[in-house]
């Protein structure tokens, strides 16, 4: 399914329904690159560039207690990865090297393989929270996040761990 999104577009803008108000259902799917719905169980202010972390927070902040809210799930650069530095618009991630794309789409698949969604799904965020909590496990994420940098901070498979047991640190 395709969107009105194009992850090209700049980094300013709102993602929030009319008014900045994060809790109303905007009707414009949020596309995501698969893997990064497990980033953000792991946000915590960090990231590529002051426009990435912007964006990041913004993103997190129209998902977060808005349930209903869709997300387009791919395996391609999305809204976040508009904001990265180490995007290039023909080669796609060159976070390390130019050849760093089909890692990345590796993780996208294996997180929509792990989800059972295909590519181009359009859950509602709550949904896919649901699937998450059943189906990863912050344990998984070395064998899904391969070549993550902020894998071994643990933020982000405590956040996935907390999905499931929300009392958890």
């Amino acid at each position: 399914m395709s969107s009105s999104w194009d992850s090209r577009r700049p980094t300013t803008g709102t993602l929030a329904a009319p008014g900045g108000d994060y809790t109303r259902p905007v009707t414009t799917p949020i596309p995501l690159r698969a893997h990064q719905v497990l980033c953000l169980q792991g946000f915590r202010g960090a990231g590529y560039s002051d426009a990435f972390v912007a964006r990041m927070r913004e993103v997190q902040q129209a998902l977060v207690g808005n349930p209903d809210r869709r997300v387009e799930l791919r395996a391609q650069p999305d809204v976040l990865c508009a904001a990265c530095p180490n995007l290039d618009p023909v080669r796609g991630c060159t976070l390390q090297g130019l050849g760093h794309e089909v890692h990345m789409k590796a993780h996208d698949r294996e997180v929509l393989r792990r989800l059972r969604l295909e590519e181009g799904a359009t859950p509602a965020w709550g949904e896919v929270l649901e699937r998450i909590a059943s189906n990863v496990r912050g344990e998984d994420l070395p064998a899904i996040c391969t070549t993550c940098p902020w894998l071994s901070m643990g933020a982000c498979a405590q956040g996935v761990d907390r999905l499931r047991e929300p009392d958890l640190p």
